[in-house]
């Protein structure tokens, strides 16, 4: 059962901040929320390099302390990692604006990753999402800034956190939500007078930076440019935020000025399939979790040999394929953290993602997600599932052709297969009856074979000779929803893969 703050990572990202949903969190909790009266801020404490080191045990808790232990946890480099849906063990004892030791129940808890000592610094990128992310939330809730507190101002002098000054913090988010716009993170210009490149410019500045990154120099910084810097910045240890600022322009100008490679070789073909069937021995538990980066490294081992089993199986075994179907699938499962498809839709998220041709206006608001309610109940996810996937519609794009189709054969596994008449050729695939296949898809093996047969059955290897990744997406998805969030992870697969000299 889904607990009641499933509506964190749509507000988040309604707020223009990065999110990732963690395995499992809209069923985390020790229990449901309570009405939620404001934000309590954390910083984790830990001394370990990296993005996000503890977002483990934020899940799964200490030996003294039972996770969850947040409900949200903010990375150095700004994306917030959803944790847990429920009440989680974070405030403990304490006392704010008449709220008196009810924390856990009435207060959603952010962990900031910061060493807690006064000389470790808290990264503006970071800074700028807690302040975001904090008003996008007291927003939500119909609250004021001062129902953002610090774990401090809740316990004090049994808690130190965060160390950063909480007034100064709640006048930065009373500003957001009175919508003024906060100072940029990041300065306007570098020590050569050249320009911090964001999403939406268009300059010869950002052709500059497009060529020195291989891609075409049209100019605009678009979504691929976006996707592709990101992926730069972390193969070169730079924070992952999409903006060339000062540090990203020293290194590009490093990299420039460096002696140039000699060419690799590209590898061999056979007709229009590159013959490196050893590719698939590199799927590991590294790999994947550059795939999908919102799950856990102790989660993602299990899936290695699930996916190894069925690229073998199913001829996925060039390199460009690999990292395709392993960044398509990252995105149609939120990183393997989505194994059934959720309906919970908000009015405008349905509307938008469908469109009026598919569901009238005022289907969306009887249906739909209103503002400040919990998340839609089973009852209301399946009548939207028959009336989305049923119909001339459903019988014509995915053979449901029964009453009930529509919730019965929504999406599951990996790649989401969805419809009758997948789900029955899937089962005659492998020789199981169609009234097994939702569960099966539900499991690694069985999740990871449905995507298998699905890239199989639709012939996505004849891409294998093209550059983009747009007929890969439309094969998958329908259209290129999510083709920016692929392309990013499809290049960090294939700079690991050049790394390790494959």
């Amino acid at each position: 059962m889904s607990y009641s703050l499933t509506w964190l990572p749509e507000v988040l990202e309604r707020a223009g901040l990065k999110v990732a949903e963690t395995h499992d969190w809209r069923t985390r909790g020790r229990g449901d929320m309570g009405p939620v009266r404001g934000v309590l801020c954390h910083h984790t404490a830990t001394r370990a390099g990296g993005n996000m080191p503890t977002l483990d045990m934020l899940i799964h808790g200490r030996p003294d302390l039972r996770g969850p232990l947040c409900h949200l946890g903010l990375g150095r480099d700004g994306t917030y990692y959803v944790v847990a849906a429920g009440r989680a063990n974070h405030a403990g004892p304490g006392a704010w604006e008449g709220l008196r030791n009810t924390g856990n129940t009435h207060l959603i808890g952010i962990e900031g990753e910061n060493g807690g000592r006064p000389h470790d610094d808290w990264p503006e990128i970071q800074m700028d999402a807690y302040r975001r992310g904090v008003a996008a939330i007291l927003d939500h809730i119909g609250a004021k800034a001062n129902m953002c507190l610090g774990h401090k101002e809740w316990a004090p002098g049994r808690k130190p956190d965060p160390l950063f000054d909480m007034s100064q913090f709640r006048s930065q988010v009373a500003e957001i939500l009175a919508g003024k716009s906060p100072p940029p993170p990041i300065a306007a210009s570098d020590d050569h007078d050249r320009p911090t490149l964001r999403r939406g410019m268009r300059s010869d500045a950002v052709k500059t930076v497009q060529a020195l990154l291989g891609l075409q120099a049209d100019g605009i910084f678009g979504p691929r440019t976006e996707a592709a810097i990101r992926a730069w910045q972390r193969t070169n240890g730079l924070v992952p935020d999409g903006i060339v600022g000062s540090r990203s322009w020293e290194v590009l100008d490093l990299q420039r000025d460096a002696p140039a490679k000699p060419p690799q070789t590209p590898p061999a073909k056979d007709g229009n399939k590159a013959s490196d069937t050893a590719i698939i021995d590199q799927i590991d538990a590294g790999l994947l979790k550059l795939a999908f980066s919102e799950n856990t490294p102790q989660e993602l081992a299990q899936w290695v040999e699930p996916i190894k089993t069925v690229c073998l199986r199913y001829g996925i075994d060039t390199r460009r394929e690999i990292c395709s179907f392993l960044a398509n699938i990252a995105v149609e499962s939120r990183g393997l953290t989505r194994m059934t498809e959720s309906l919970n839709y908000s009015v405008d998220g349905l509307l938008r993602t469908f469109g009026r041709h598919r569901i009238s206006e005022a289907d969306a608001r009887r249906l739909g997600r209103k503002r400040g309610e919990r998340g839609l109940s089973l009852a209301r996810q399946e009548e939207l599932a028959n009336l989305l996937y049923g119909g001339e519609w459903g019988r014509r794009n995915l053979g449901n052709t029964e009453p009930g189709d529509g919730w019965r054969f929504r999406g599951y596994g990996p790649k989401q297969i969805t419809g009758r008449h997948n789900c029955t050729e899937f089962g005659k695939s492998i020789g199981m009856a169609i009234e097994k296949i939702p569960d099966y898809l539900r499991t690694r093996e069985g999740g990871c074979m449905g995507a298998g047969w699905y890239w199989k059955s639709r012939d996505l290897d004849k891409f294998a000779a093209t550059p983009g990744l747009e007929d890969d997406r439309r094969a998958i998805n329908g259209g290129l929803h999510g083709l920016d969030v692929v392309q990013e992870r499809f290049d960090r697969l294939m700079r690991e893969l050049d790394r390790r000299g494959v």
